[in-house]
């Protein structure tokens, strides 16, 4: 009998996600840069990712067209040094995360080979801090940041209304602008922050 994967879906999944969270150095608010204007440096991030998923399908013939989203936990974490400064650090600590994306993909009976992309929105937690010589800067989190990914996966229906998932997501956000207060006050420094990465993960979805 040939599976039908049309119809709505739910489950679960869990992987790693890697990346780079890319800061620059910009000027204060009374002018000035905190190192030199313009320059940038990489933390690299990485860590668990789980959540859940939800969707639905429609089929013709061969060709699945879909919508999914889903809700999670991206642990991208890391820090590293400001190499014109070094004591000063961008650190990521990650956290929530959710995407909603299109899917369209070919069945081959029980195998489904899909690509996906849409909306991606995440809180990565990014910010920088310290000084000399104690920390005199504290800026602000990025706090929750939009931004797209796009990827793709195959599915195998293992059992009438059960199937397992592999999948690919590279995502990318805007740059977010955060500030703190140093040098005693009266001076609020800026940074840029981007984060951008990749995810792999496995799941489950039971057919309704």
């Amino acid at each position: 009998m040939v599976f039908i994967w049309a119809g709505f879906y739910a489950g679960a999944n869990a992987g790693y996600a890697w990346g780079t969270t890319t800061t620059t150095d910009t000027v204060a608010n009374l002018g000035g840069c905190w190192a030199k204007c313009g320059a940038q440096w990489d933390t690299k991030v990485g860590g668990f990712t789980g959540g859940a998923q939800a969707g639905y399908n429609w089929q013709y013939d061969h060709l699945v067209f879909g919508v999914e989203s889903d809700i999670g936990y991206l642990g991208a974490r890391g820090s590293a040094a400001y190499p014109l400064f070094p004591v000063t650090a961008a650190n990521t600590n990650g956290g929530v995360f959710s995407t909603a994306r299109g899917r369209f993909g070919f069945a081959a009976d029980r195998v489904l080979f899909y690509g996906t992309g849409g909306w991606f929105g995440a809180d990565f937690g990014s910010s920088v801090n310290g000084g000399f010589p104690t920390n005199i800067v504290n800026t602000s989190s990025t706090g929750f940041q939009s931004g797209w990914t796009a990827g793709g996966g195959v599915e195998w229906a293992f059992a009438p209304r059960w199937s397992l998932k592999g999948e690919y997501l590279h995502y990318q956000v805007g740059d977010k602008k955060v500030g703190g207060v140093c040098c005693g006050g009266g001076v609020i420094q800026f940074f840029d922050i981007k984060n951008t990465g990749e995810l792999v993960r496995a799941g489950v979805n039971y057919h309704f």
